[in-house]
């Protein structure tokens, strides 16, 4: 059936990443993607881009994009205090998802855009191919792909019956079940189910409790209906729905970060403080309120349309996403100002497509897009059972103290953001052939935003808003930008198996509004930032060496931001505005080698040198009220180096009818940056660290089920994801002005987890 061939299923897959089945053969097979909106093997793409089958998702245990981004040179996904306060990063620059800043690296589904990183933290399930494109996608992506964008495909329903049942356990009490079945339903229709279902306890635990924290459980399902209308026209309707719940993040107060006034004044009010010995053994002794439900839901149909030569495409896309999150924002050992968080964001999408046949001279690719989105934040401070007495009693007195206990308390301070964006744009991109080795492409977009918004802040509470929110009222936020963004690249064979290529691109972060509330009145004006320009400057080369054996891509970058979108931090509130410029340059490097029939290795590397070229007044330091200037630094979030090597090794066992899989893995991310403010703190830089995997499967050669341990993080290294100063830090005694320090907080990255799972495949 046509399903079989819709643009959506373009295989993409490393023989030696197969799940099972026949040895890896000697040759690397052809990695198809789709990041040129074609079909195309990525030795034919001009562009860096590392790309994943969802057969090595599968093997490396690769549940979530954060586990993904250990492995793409110079990708990062990285989670906060609140799991919504994602930041997905290539090449150093990303932004945080938890506001209304937009994100750096676009991340689409299926060929629909998802706004928001807090929303892509689900389950990686019955996944064709996921595609790490970096560099500005302006042209056929669109804006807020300023850095890069995640080219996610899943699996597409075709005209075979089969599936297949995986079953999984491992430490922390750690469970899951999922599940793929396609069925054909008639001769044109097919039908494709996959679900999926985990669950683990906490890694964490916590002392002044005595209870485990952390725990979280996932589900995921996806229905996909292939119609084949005619020989010409095919479509695929897609619904999906995930929800998350979870018992927070592992939040560690770093003792090399301990401050002895900070512990006397928790212990004067509450009678134990929150430093422990160890910073990464995932064990705390504080508050600790957190409550994360994720929920979200979304239909889309992909038609295609074979009008003579040409193909027409349309995707239609509806989304809802909402997450409720608690969380106790200051972490010390009193119930003091605990937050509740509330996301919801709706969205509409239409694309079309035009794409001209290949086969002569000269091809293309037009469209229009069209994307309507609606956003809502909800910010409400409690007071907690301790917050009036004994904190404000401390700090104010009896008469502030009773004031606050007779005020109200849920919620002390409220504050509400809506927005609402139509953004639109017009884009093609089209590549002449010189002749059969030396080509050009040329694209452009011209793209339209415009955004309206309201903030309103109210203190319930006047005497807890007194120390960390002022009201205020805003309704009439506007912000409308429009950006041409291009394209010029040139490619050259200089044989069969070498191919140069140089591009310069350009793409935009659209503008937007401070969505958070603050200790004074921002206003109107400093509630509004502007967009991000980038140019990017690119040469590559990509190559097959020792007759296929081995695979060879390189790219050298330079990526040029200006008007770089700053969200600095005052140690009560978050402010984003436009701050200056900054480069970001280095190399990548993404390799495969099969030294023999039933080896494999595959790798990538990355060196990343950046810098702010001007950047005058970013924050302070700790204790210090005085903007800085850190032109001519480093900025955060940019690890010099970054790399991962896998071997993946099929040993035949009983007559070559079954096979023994041995999957060692080493991951490294270098010296880094890791605070939540860009002020450069040293008291925020993350060691370098090298993680260790392991996979150790036996089946049937024919694929039929495999049973395998699989062990992350051998080693149980410790190391954080983000680091961020201690909230209201200078009323508890936590910053030393003299010193210019504070005390640290560490979101710490999981242990070392061993588990084992089964899998039973079943059909064609």
């Amino acid at each position: 059936m046509r399903l079989a061939n819709h643009r959506g299923l373009a295989r993409l897959c490393l023989v030696s990443a197969c799940l099972g089945g026949t040895p890896a053969l000697a040759q690397i097979e052809e990695i198809v993607v789709t990041a040129t909106r074609r079909a195309e093997s990525i030795q034919d793409v001009p562009i860096s881009i590392s790309a994943y089958s969802g057969n090595f998702i599968e093997e490396s245990n690769i549940q979530t994009l954060q586990d993904l981004s250990l492995y793409a040179p110079n990708f990062t996904f990285a989670t906060s205090s609140q799991p919504q306060n994602a930041r997905i990063i290539i090449r150093g620059i990303g932004s945080v998802g938890n506001s209304g800043i937009e994100t750096s690296v676009g991340v689409f589904v299926d060929g629909v855009y998802y706004p928001r990183p807090g929303s892509v933290l689900g389950n990686l399930v019955d996944i064709e191919a996921v595609e790490v494109l970096r560099g500005p996608q302006g042209t056929l992506f669109g804006r807020n792909t300023a850095a890069g964008a995640l080219n996610i495909r899943t699996r597409n329903p075709s005209g075979e019956f089969g599936g297949y049942v995986q079953a999984g356990a491992g430490e922390f009490d750690a469970y899951s079940l999922e599940g793929v079945l396609n069925s054909p339903l008639s001769e044109d229709v097919a039908g494709r189910i996959a679900v999926k279902y985990s669950e683990r306890g906490g890694f964490g635990f916590n002392t002044l409790t005595n209870e485990e924290i952390g725990e979280r459980d996932d589900l995921t399902l996806r229905g996909k209906l292939g119609i084949d209308f005619s020989t010409s026209v095919s479509g695929v309707l897609t619904f999906d729905y995930n929800e998350i719940n979870t018992g927070g993040q592992i939040l560690e107060l770093l003792p090399s970060s301990a401050s002895p006034v900070f512990d006397g004044t928790l212990n004067a009010l509450f009678g134990s403080n929150a430093t422990t010995e160890d910073g990464f053994d995932q064990v705390i002794n504080q508050d600790h309120q957190d409550r994360v439900n994720d929920e979200q839901w979304g239909a889309a149909f992909d038609l295609e349309w074979d009008i003579g030569r040409h193909t027409l495409r349309s995707i239609t896309s509806y989304r809802d996403w909402e997450a409720d999150n608690r969380e106790s924002a200051l972490r010390i050992t009193g119930d003091v100002l605990p937050r509740n968080h509330q996301y919801w964001t709706t969205t509409f999408s239409q694309e079309f497509q035009l794409l001209s046949p290949t086969d002569g001279p000269f091809s293309y690719v037009g469209g229009l897009f069209y994307y309507d989105e609606d956003y809502d934040i909800n910010e409400d401070f409690d007071a907690g059972a301790q917050a009036c007495i004994p904190v404000v009693f401390a700090l104010a007195g009896a008469g502030a103290a009773g004031a606050c206990a007779a005020a109200p308390q849920n919620p002390a301070t409220d504050s509400d953001y809506t927005q609402s964006l139509t953004s639109t744009a017009v884009f093609a991109q089209g590549t002449y052939n010189v002749s059969d080795r030396l080509s050009f492409t040329v694209g452009g977009r011209y793209t339209s935003d415009e955004k309206s918004g309201t903030f309103v802040q109210t203190a319930p509470n006047p005497i807890i808003g007194s120390l960390f929110r002022a009201p205020e009222s805003v309704p009439d936020l506007e912000n409308d930008d429009s950006a041409f963004t291009w394209l010029l690249n040139g490619s050259f064979h200089a044989n069969d198996n070498v191919m140069l290529f140089a591009t310069v691109s350009t793409g935009f972060k659209a503008g937007g509004f401070n969505s958070g509330g603050a200790g004074v009145a921002l206003g109107r004006d400093a509630r509004i930032f502007d967009a991000e320009d980038v140019t990017n400057f690119e040469l590559g080369v990509k190559s097959l060496l020792l007759d296929g054996r081995a695979m060879l891509n390189v790219t050298l970058y330079q990526t040029e931001l200006d008007d770089f979108q700053d969200r600095s931090f005052d140690g009560i509130s978050f402010l984003t505005r436009n701050a200056g410029e900054r480069t970001q340059s280095g190399f990548e490097v993404d390799f495969n080698l099969s030294p023999t029939d039933n080896l494999m290795l595959f790798g990538g590397l990355s060196y990343l040198d950046a810098e702010f070229d001007s950047f005058t007044a970013a924050s302070p330091l700790p204790g210090d009220t005085a903007p800085q200037d850190l032109t001519g630094t480093r900025p955060h979030y940019s690890p010099e180096w970054q790399g991962s090597l896998v071997a993946d090794w099929r040993i035949p066992f009983g007559g070559s009818e079954f096979e023994f899989l041995v999957r060692p893995e080493v991951t490294y991310v270098g010296e880094q940056n890791i605070g939540a403010n860009t002020n450069n703190n040293p008291q925020s830089i993350q060691d370098a660290y090298a993680l260790w995997n392991f996979r150790l499967g036996f089946g049937p050669t024919d694929d039929r089920w495999q049973i395998a341990i699989v062990g992350k993080n051998l080693g149980d290294e410790g190391y954080c994801e983000v680091m961020f100063d201690q909230p209201l830090g200078a009323q508890f005694g936590a910053v030393n002005a003299a010193a210019n320090t504070v005390t640290q907080r560490c979101v710490v990255a999981p242990p070392r987890n061993i588990g084992a799972t089964f899998r039973l495949n079943f059909g064609g």
